[in-house]
């Protein structure tokens, strides 16, 4: 039953699956950013939650054999999804440790220069999600080779930290 989750295409537990997963990543990045407001403390906590429960998931595959192919599976979307995810829980943390450490700016000036920040952050977040959708709804669905799984996943992974490293640190002349 297991393998018929990863390798079933057009399932219809399949897609109420990745529509399931879309919805709560989506909830889980808004959270991961409202809360960091809190001093941060609740990003991290959700963040790692989540963690626990993606590696529950792995220990249930991997106890059957299925860990290298539910990471396949799992990468054609998640490498964006969950890279978004963190992203969003960074931009509320900012803004929660700018609220518990201003410097020397008031508690309510550091929290709105790092709003800023944040928010074009979650802009981001919202776009990279939208990818994350298209590779979950219609990628995961129909491609159903690891390796194309894996090279899909690790590329879109290589454009994001292109995109979010390389390409800033050639514009601010640090490579």
């Amino acid at each position: 039953m297991l393998r018929s989750v990863l390798y079933g295409g057009g399932d219809h537990f399949l897609s109420g699956f990745a529509a399931y997963l879309f919805t709560h990543n989506t909830q889980v990045s808004i959270l991961a950013f409202a809360l960091g407001f809190a001093f941060a403390v609740p990003s991290v906590l959700i963040i790692l939650m989540n963690g626990c429960m993606l590696g529950a998931i792995f220990q249930i595959y991997a106890a059957k054999g299925l860990g290298f192919e539910l990471g396949g599976w799992l990468s054609i979307h998640g490498t964006t999804e969950l890279f978004a995810i963190a992203i969003a829980g960074a931009a509320g943390m900012r803004i929660g440790t700018s609220i518990a450490f201003p410097g020397e700016l008031t508690r309510m000036a550091a929290a709105s220069r790092a709003g800023r920040v944040a928010a074009t952050a979650m802009v981001g977040v919202v776009m990279m999600l939208l990818f994350a959708g298209l590779l979950e709804g219609i990628g995961r669905q129909t491609i159903t080779s690891d390796i194309a799984r894996y090279s899909i996943g690790g590329g879109m992974l290589a454009l994001w930290i292109s995109y979010f490293y390389l390409f800033r640190m050639v514009r601010h002349g640090n490579g």
